[in-house]
C-alpha cells in the first residue's frame, strides 16, 4: 500500500519547514558574519587611527627620556662645545632625533607629519617638535618615526584584530549553541513523552516536565490539560462502545434463539419456513458485523496486549491448516514457503493470525478455479525487516479502487452476499497496531499480491536476501 502523506490544504503552496535550533544557528550565523563585516569595513580606520596613537605616544615618552638626560647631563651630551645642533638616525632611517639652538620665541610642542631629505631621499615622518631653554639658550627638540614603520605596526594590530575576532566568533557561536541545545532540552522532551511516543490515551503520561523556562512550563500545563480531556473522552467512547455492542448483541442473540425455536415447529409452512431463514441470516450479518466493528474498534484503543512472540512460519502453517477445507471446494492449492523464519516480538498473536488469514481467506474467495496461492517469506531487500508475501492468481483488482481497497464497508466489485467490506479494514488496522507496513499489487486477470512489511525486531538486523 502506497505510504501515506499528510494532507495538503488546496490552494496553499508547499512552504518548506526548518528546526528551531537550526533556524536559531543560521540566523547566529548570519548576524555575526554581518557584524564581523562591519568590523573589517571599520577595522583599517581604527587600526590606522590605534597606529598613530601608538607611535605618537611613543614618540612623547622618548621625549622625555631625552629631556631626563639633558636635565640629568647637560645639553654638552647631545651639542658639543663649537656646534649648534645634534642629529642621529638608525640604520634604517626608520626613527631619528634632532636637537638644535634656535632663536627664542613662542614655545613649540607638537606632533605632525613631515618630509625630510635623508642622504639624497625624501623620507615621510611622523614628527614630534618641542622647544624648551637650557640655561640661556632655546633648543628645539625633533624626534621622528617613518610612516613606513607605522604601517607595518597598523597592519599587526590590524591582523591580531582580526585573529581575535574570529576566535570570538567561533567561541561565542559555539557558546551560544551549546546554549540553545540546553535551553531546549525540556521543549524535545515535552514533544517525545507528550506528543511523539504516545500511542493511545490509556498510556499517557501526566507527570510534569521539569523545566525553568515559563513558556516551556506553561506549553506543558497546556498539553496535559488536553491529554486528560482526551483521556476522559477515551475513557467514555470506549465505555460506550463496549455497551452499546453488549446491547445490540443481547436482542440479537434472542432473535436467533426464537427463529431456532420456530424452525423446530413442524405446523409451519415452507414459505414462513424460508423467510425465518432468511431473517436468520440478517441476524448472523449484524451479528458479525457488530463483532467485526467492534474489534476494529478495540484494536483502534489498543485493548489488546502485545506481550507475545510468535514465528510467522507457525503462524502461516496453522492459517493453511484451517482454511484446507475452503481449498477443496474451490480445487485451490496453497504453497508456503519462508525462508528464513521470522520472528515477531511484542505482538498478539491472536491479532496476527487474524491478520494472515484475512489475507488468506481473501486470496481464497477471489481466486478462480484450480488456482493457486502462495505464501512466501523473505528478508526484506533493504537489509532492515521481513516480508510476507500473500499472493493469488485470482481475478485482480482494478486500478481505481486500489486507493479505496482498506475503506469500511467499500466492497468494491465483490458480489459476495457474505462480504461486508470490513476484512481488509481489520486487516490494515492490526497491521497500523503492530507497526507492519502494507503494500497491494494487482493486475486484473493475472492476480493480486499482499505484502507485509514487518518491521525487525529492537537490537537486530535482518540479513539482506
Amino acid at each position: 500500500m502506497p505510504a501515506r502523506q499528510a494532507p495538503s490544504q488546496p490552494g496553499r503552496a508547499y512552504q518548506p519547514t526548518m528546526k528551531l535550533s537550526t533556524k536559531f544557528s543560521l540566523f547566529n550565523g548570519f548576524s555575526r558574519v554581518a557584524i564581523l563585516l562591519l568590523l573589517l569595513g571599520g577595522l583599517p580606520l581604527v587600526m590606522s587611527r590605534l597606529a598613530l596613537l601608538t607611535t605618537d605616544q611613543r614618540l612623547v615618552q622618548t621625549k622625555e627620556k631625552v629631556l631626563r638626560l639633558i636635565r640629568r647631563n647637560g645639553i654638552s651630551a647631545f651639542i658639543e662645545g663649537g656646534q649648534s645642533s645634534y642629529g642621529s638616525y638608525n640604520l634604517l632611517k626608520e626613527e631619528f632625533i634632532s636637537l638644535e639652538a634656535i632663536q627664542p620665541g613662542p614655545h613649540i610642542d607638537e606632533i605632525e607629519d613631515s618630509k625630510r631629505a635623508v642622504e639624497d631621499e625624501i623620507v615621510a615622518y611622523r614628527v614630534l617638535s618641542y622647544s624648551f631653554t637650557q640655561g640661556q639658550q632655546s633648543y628645539l627638540l625633533e624626534i621622528g618615526r617613518s610612516t613606513g614603520s607605522i604601517g607595518e605596526t597598523e597592519d599587526n594590530f590590524r591582523r591580531y584584530a582580526l585573529y581575535v575576532l574570529l576566535l570570538a566568533v567561533a567561541l561565542t557561536t559555539l557558546a551560544d549553541l551549546a546554549f540553545f541545545r540546553y535551553l531546549l532540552t525540556p521543549f524535545y522532551t515535552i514533544i517525545r513523552q507528550r506528543l511523539k511516543n504516545v500511542h493511545h490515551p490509556a498510556a499517557f503520561n501526566f507527570a510534569p516536565i521539569p523545566t525553568s523556562t515559563d513558556d516551556f512550563r506553561y506549553l506543558d500545563e497546556s498539553l496535559r490539560e488536553m491529554m486528560a480531556t482526551i483521556q476522559a473522552s477515551f475513557t467514555k467512547e470506549r465505555k460506550f462502545i463496549a455497551d452499546a455492542s453488549h446491547e445490540l448483541l443481547t436482542p440479537l442473540a434472542a432473535l436467533q434463539y426464537r427463529f431456532d425455536n420456530m424452525l423446530s415447529d413442524e405446523s409451519m409452512s415452507d414459505e414462513n419456513l424460508l423467510r425465518i431463514v432468511d431473517s436468520q441470516r440478517t441476524v448472523h450479518r449484524l451479528r458479525t458485523i457488530i463483532k467485526s466493528l467492534l474489534m476494529i474498534s478495540k484494536i483502534e484503543n489498543d485493548q489488546f496486549p502485545r506481550t507475545e512472540s510468535t514465528g510467522l512460519g507457525q503462524l502461516v502453517a496453522e492459517v493453511s491448516e484451517e482454511v484446507q477445507d475452503r481449498l477443496a471446494v474451490r480445487n485451490l492449492t496453497m504453497k508456503h514457503e519462508l525462508e528464513p523464519d521470522f520472528e515477531v516480538v511484542n505482538c498478539n498473536r491472536g491479532l496476527l493470525f487474524t491478520l494472515v488469514y484475512n489475507l488468506v481467506t481473501n486470496a481464497i474467495k477471489y481466486n478462480r478455479e484450480d488456482g493457486q496461492i502462495f505464501v512466501l517469506g523473505r528478508p526484506a531487500p533493504t537489509g532492515s525487516g521481513y516480508v510476507l508475501e500473500i499472493r493469488d492468481t485470482g481475478l485482480g483488482i482494478a486500478k481505481e479502487q486500489l486507493p479505496r481497497l482498506f475503506n469500511r464497508f467499500d466492497k468494491g466489485v465483490a458480489t459476495d452476499p457474505d462480504s461486508y467490506g470490513l476484512g481488509l479494514s481489520i486487516v490494515q488496522t492490526i497491521a497500523d497496531l503492530h507497526g507492519i507496513g502494507i503494500e497491494v499489487n494487482s493486475i486484473e486477470g493475472l492476480g493480486t499480491s499482499f505484502r507485509l512489511l514487518f518491521p525487525p525486531a529492537p537490537g537486530t538486523s535482518t540479513p539482506a536476501a
